[in-house]
């Protein structure tokens, strides 16, 4: 897992040029919905009001790197190893989405202008109340596919 500001995008060569270049043009008005990048990567832009923990799932992904980016709010975003979790609903390979059951993680803070990269082996559960109440984020998640 990675967390940082988004003007040190560039740091992070591991994230493909076309996709750093992206991110850093991506307008914050950008309109919800599903964006290509190109034929393999695309961003998923939402809005949605944030919920407390016990409402929330784990979630990993086999076929995508998330790389999440906030917009708009804050959030908390929990986070840890797939490595024996118990899961909760099975491999759904058409959403690329597998659910767990709630366990010890980590925990962090993202705040607008921030991102943080989940790769397939990390479980993270999104979209938390990042203090006592719910508010309204507005995030971006670019979906980078990973090789086979």
């Amino acid at each position: 897992m990675i967390k940082d500001s988004l003007e040190n995008i560039d740091k992070y060569k591991e994230i493909p040029v076309e996709i750093r270049e992206f991110i850093k043009n991506m307008p914050s008005n950008i309109e919800c919905g599903r964006h290509s990048i190109n034929a393999d990567d695309y961003v998923n832009v939402e809005m949605y009001s944030t919920k407390a923990p016990e409402q929330g799932l784990l979630e990993s992904h086999e076929k995508y790197i998330d790389i999440q980016i906030i917009l708009a709010g804050k959030e908390r975003i929990d986070f840890t190893e797939t490595d024996g979790l118990a899961v909760k609903i099975p491999y759904n390979e058409e959403k690329d989405i597998v659910f767990y059951e709630q366990a010890e993680s980590s925990r962090l803070i993202l705040n607008a202008g921030q991102f943080a990269v989940f790769y397939p082996y990390e479980a993270h559960m999104p979209q938390l109340n990042a203090g006592s109440s719910s508010e309204t984020v507005k995030k971006a998640v670019v979906k980078i596919k990973v090789d086979a």
